[in-house]
């Protein structure tokens, strides 16, 4: 299912597609540059290892806190993994407010929203791309034969790699990216990208050993950021809207 999502750019304008790896959630197609275009992120296929495979004690982790996380099912955790899950824009606007302490809106913050939809492309897809398609390792859910959170999104999940987790990357690089932009809010910013990537695991989309991936993939994008005049320009009009 299609939803009309456009995430504008500061540097470009958005065209939309749809995409397996953000599920359940349409991404734009922008011109490629280095801050957002897929061949500027590092390579994730290169840095990262092979995920565990039965019979090794990383998988059997795996296996612990997947059962551990469904035990929550329709518990409040759970809910906010659900939500947490939901990638479109708005609604990550919405998640992300409160830790940052400003109501994240395209009318009231146009310059945070543009950051924000910019770090989910770069997260949630670009960066993890190469490492999913080359492993496309089955998901947790489908071992497992449980619902996730989110079961409108199972077909979508089904075709696509768990390892390393897009959701992940995209929440510790926000994390990481807003507590540049707003320091005084970075406990709370840091905490929320943890627990982002927990939801993960709780939700069932994806192993324990996926999401410690995908922190590694949104700390290396947030790296590569940091090298990028064009970021410099944007985290500057951020933290001036932020602080308004």
């Amino acid at each position: 299912m299609k939803h009309n999502l456009i995430v504008p750019s500061l540097l470009f304008s958005a065209t939309l597609l749809s995409t397996t790896a953000i599920q359940a959630a349409d991404q734009p197609q922008l011109k490629p540059a280095p801050l957002h275009g897929e061949s500027y992120t590092v390579d994730s296929l290169y840095y990262l290892p092979p995920p565990p495979k039965q019979g090794d004690a990383a998988f059997e982790n795996d296996k612990a806190a997947y059962r551990n996380g469904f035990k929550m099912k329709g518990s409040a955790r759970w809910k906010q993994a659900a939500e947490d899950a939901d990638l479109h824009l708005a609604n990550q606007a919405k998640v992300w407010s409160q830790a940052l302490g400003v109501n994240i809106s395209e009318t009231s913050t146009p310059e945070t929203w543009k950051m924000l939809g910019e770090l989910l492309v770069v997260g949630a897809d670009y960066a993890s791309n190469r490492a999913k398609q080359h492993y496309m390792r089955v998901r947790p859910f489908v071992v497992f034969n449980n619902p996730t959170c989110r079961p409108a999104d199972e077909a979508a999940l089904r075709k696509n790699g768990s390892y390393p987790s897009g959701h992940t990357a995209f929440g510790t690089l926000t994390a990481l990216v807003f507590s540049q932009a707003k320091p005084e809010r970075a406990k709370e910013l840091m905490k929320k990208g943890y627990e982002f990537g927990q939801s993960r695991v709780i939700c069932g989309a994806h192993w324990q050993s996926d999401v410690d991936a995908g922190r590694y993939v949104g700390a290396t994008e947030y790296a590569r950021l940091q090298t990028l005049p064009e970021f410099d320009k944007q985290i500057e009009q951020v933290k001036a809207e932020l602080h308004q």
